[in-house]
């Protein structure tokens, strides 16, 4: 059978390759384990300790590939396709925990599942069926078989590249030429995307054209940008500060980038202070954005970014101020009843909305109204 020694003249290079790889393997291994033991336990670098242990783990496949190093039990030399699958998730987060300054939305969690399901199920099925994990890594390249295996790994490295993709559309306002020359956050940013895709676009390359060569190569452009990113960090500590104003900026704008603001305005002004929609106790952020025919991130990115508030102080507000009104027409009026009135479903709500728009509790309200 075919091995990696045969494919490379002279073997000088074949070494050097091994040496490179294992080089790599260990220096994103490092990384990852620095993120974790940094003093600020976030979630952005968990995320980035995530992302390292995932690429270090396929450099070190890459390593065995090229060392003809093969385990037992089987599901062991195809390990690393689970990590494969880490990766667009994580980049996606990490974006995402950027845009919303370290807000982990848990609907993201959805995304790691295939991998999850990967790490679970490879020695499951090894323990039923060992066959199915019978055909080597390198295999694909040598004999022109394909196995259920090797489309796994392309199907992830595919999904790898719409998640980069989602995070291009997502912040697309930044890519703009002029905010490009401006912005050093924004080129930042387009280094990490371009980086990213770049070099998982010629692992897919690498794998439809049956290419070792490029997958080797994908392999070396890996180590090289985890090194330059590493000693910009060094270099320039605060580069990477730059990214985050630049991505939640773009970010924004994005979200509202179909929206007529002037009309939306208008639209949310009728259905609140004429049509009094805030009555409804079981207002949702939902059934307000569709009233608006907009989606529920936008009519929320509206409201955070020319409100200056969320959805729920938003309602609360108009309710409060729907309260207040009945509390002055009606002084002797029940509590309890003028909350249910004014859309609010619980008196305790009702107590903390009023407290933090008027600085009064409700029965303080009433009593300097009975007073004056």
């Amino acid at each position: 059978m075919t091995t990696t020694s045969d494919l490379f003249f002279p073997k000088s290079v074949h070494s050097f390759l091994q040496e490179i790889a294992f080089f790599g393997f260990l220096f994103c291994l490092l990384i990852g384990t620095g993120a974790v033991l940094r003093p600020e336990r976030t979630v952005t670098f968990r995320i980035l300790a995530l992302l390292c242990v995932s690429v270090s783990a396929e450099i070190l496949s890459v390593y065995f590939l090229l060392k003809d190093i093969y385990f037992e039990p089987l599901f062991i030399n195809h390990f690393y396709i689970p990590f494969a699958w880490l990766l667009g998730p994580g980049m996606y987060s990490l974006f995402s925990i950027t845009a919303t300054e370290g807000r982990f939305s848990r609907f993201e969690l959805v995304f790691y599942l295939p991998a999850v399901g990967f790490f679970l199920g490879f020695p499951l099925i090894s323990f039923f069926s060992p066959s199915l994990f019978a055909s080597k890594p390198i295999e694909y390249f040598t004999t022109g078989r394909t196995s259920w295996l090797d489309i796994l790994l392309l199907l992830a490295y595919v999904g790898n590249l719409y998640y980069y993709l989602r995070v291009v559309w997502e912040t697309r306002s930044v890519f703009h030429f002029r905010n490009l020359k401006e912005s050093t956050g924004a080129r930042l940013l387009l280094y990490i995307i371009f980086g990213s895709g770049s070099i998982t676009f010629l692992i897919v390359l690498a794998y439809l054209l049956r290419d070792i060569h490029l997958l080797l190569l994908s392999m070396v452009g890996t180590i090289a940008y985890a090194a330059i990113g590493y000693l910009a960090q060094i270099w320039f500590p605060q580069i990477f500060h730059e990214i985050g104003p630049s991505v939640r900026e773009a970010y924004r704008n994005s979200r509202l980038e179909s929206v007529d603001l002037n009309e939306l305005k208008q639209k949310l002004e009728t259905l609140m202070q004429k049509e009094k929609l805030y009555l409804e106790e079981d207002l949702s952020l939902q059934i307000l954005s569709s009233k608006l025919d907009i989606k529920p991130y936008q009519l929320s990115e509206y409201l955070n970014q020319h409100r200056k508030t969320n959805f729920s102080r938003f309602v609360n507000t108009f309710r409060v101020e729907e309260a207040m009104q009945l509390l002055k027409k009606e002084r002797d009026a029940n509590i309890l009843s003028v909350a249910y009135r004014s859309g609010f479903n619980s008196k305790a709500t009702f107590n903390l909305a009023f407290k933090s728009v008027t600085g009064l509790s409700p029965r303080e309200y009433l009593r300097s109204l009975k007073n004056s």
